[in-house]
């Protein structure tokens, strides 16, 4: 009997009876018809009164709520610096195939050229003995076949933007690194890097000279080349517009001091 007083006064002088009657409250009021066979854990893992360490507790709990929030402005900080890296590349990229495109040419289509000239710069203008006519112009994209489209100019400008913030495929960023920039570097400078390919296609074709209409389904660009060539004919994205400023609450006109 002796023992059981002392028990009794043991959890009552550390607050246990105090944890047990609010721990029946909670689930009284939050969990008696929820299934929880986790309820006494979580109550406890969460109850600090009577706990000389509860101040000790909340304080750790503050820190690492603070340390929580500092690791996601962190992270956020570096998936920032991560897409900034990631568009200097593609920048770098699109420089060097821009410069590897005017090399051989005037100075003046250095900085622009039309969407025309940049289509032959890539896949030439060999006119074709038997026929005397520029074959290749006979594959072009659709887009391409508008004269008033091809006729666009193009600055180098937005070519960079194209491929630096145009959100291209990875697939077609990979190909411009792995395959153009390779073409260009391996050919003459002022040479069309898929020119002598097309040209020996148009000749294995066999449609030559008389059926030249039907080339446009026997030989086909690079599906890459032509990504690349819409991309560029449908121009640099355009920079999300900027929210307008909330127009100010009419304030209330005060009261007339007469009245």
């Amino acid at each position: 009997l002796e023992d059981l007083k002392e028990f009794r006064k043991y959890l009552v002088d550390t607050s246990t009876v105090k944890c047990l009657v609010k721990m029946y409250q909670h689930a009284a009021k939050n969990e008696l018809r929820i299934d929880n066979p986790k309820l006494v854990t979580q109550f406890l893992a969460g109850y600090t009164d009577g706990n000389p360490d509860a101040e000790e507790i909340r304080q750790l709990s503050r820190e690492n709520a603070t340390l929580e929030e500092y690791n996601a402005i962190m992270a956020s900080q570096v998936e920032e610096l991560e897409r900034e890296v990631a568009r200097q590349q593609r920048l770098r990229l699109a420089g060097k195939l821009w410069k590897q495109i005017c090399l051989g040419q005037d100075e003046a289509e250095s900085e622009a050229m039309t969407l025309d000239t940049f289509f032959t710069r890539l896949c030439g203008k060999e006119v074709e003995p038997s026929t005397g006519q520029v074959l290749v112009d006979l594959l072009r994209p659709e887009v391409y076949m508008d004269m008033e489209v091809t006729a666009t100019s193009l600055p180098k400008e937005s070519f960079l933007a194209i491929v630096a913030d145009g959100d291209l495929p990875e697939s077609l960023l990979a190909w411009l690194e792995e395959d153009l920039c390779a073409r260009l570097d391996a050919g003459e400078p002022g040479v069309a890097p898929f020119q002598k390919e097309l040209m020996q296609a148009i000749i294995d074709s066999e449609l030559l000279p008389h059926d030249t209409f039907l080339l446009a389904d026997a030989v086909k660009l690079d599906p890459m080349l032509v990504a690349l060539l819409e991309a560029v004919a449908a121009g640099p994205k355009e920079p999300p517009a900027a929210a307008e400023p909330a127009e100010p609450a009419d304030a209330e006109a005060p009261e007339d001091p007469e009245s």
